[in-house]
């Protein structure tokens, strides 16, 4: 199978994979929405801070797809090497570097105020919290591979002079 096949195929697995996500969550979504809009959720700033935090990841997230989406367009166009598809590597992992703190923090808001024992919560927090380690895994590797890609261009641009 050739290369331009292959990335078609993959950018159709990527917005198939999109499409069914966006369909399986989409009742938990209107749900939330509902819950937040009839006072069903909590309120006060506890409710603005988890506002916030959601808008924030959400905002984060959507930005990645945009970027991945943009990336795996370029690459089908031939344009692998540029400063547009390192930069787009870059802030995709610095967007995936960030959400999984936001999201501790999230949950660990969300925990201490569902928790009424508030003796060692610090270390309840630590303990009953998930921290999403993939997460931020996967975003040290984009910088890596954003910093490669950084340093192919510069020294194929040496290398271009040299001729």
């Amino acid at each position: 199978m050739k290369a331009n096949n292959q990335i078609r195929l993959v950018k159709m697995g990527y917005i198939m994979t999109l499409v069914a996500v966006f369909l399986f969550a989409f009742k938990d979504a209107v749900r939330g929405f509902e819950d937040g809009y009839s006072e069903g959720g909590k309120g006060g700033l506890f409710g603005l801070f988890a506002g916030i935090f959601i808008l924030l990841i959400t905002f984060f997230g959507i930005r990645i797809l945009v970027y991945l989406y943009r990336f795996i367009d370029s690459v089908e166009a031939g344009d692998v090497f540029s400063n547009e598809n390192a930069e787009r590597l870059k802030r995709m992992g610095w967007y995936c570097t960030f959400i999984p703190f936001a999201l501790f923090f999230f949950n660990a808001l969300e925990y201490a105020d569902q928790s009424g024992n508030h003796k060692n919560l610090t270390l309840s927090i630590i303990e009953n919290v998930d921290f999403q380690i993939w997460l931020l895994i996967f975003g040290l590797t984009l910088l890596t591979i954003a910093f490669v890609f950084k340093k192919g261009i510069e020294l194929k641009k040496e290398s271009d002079l040299t001729i």
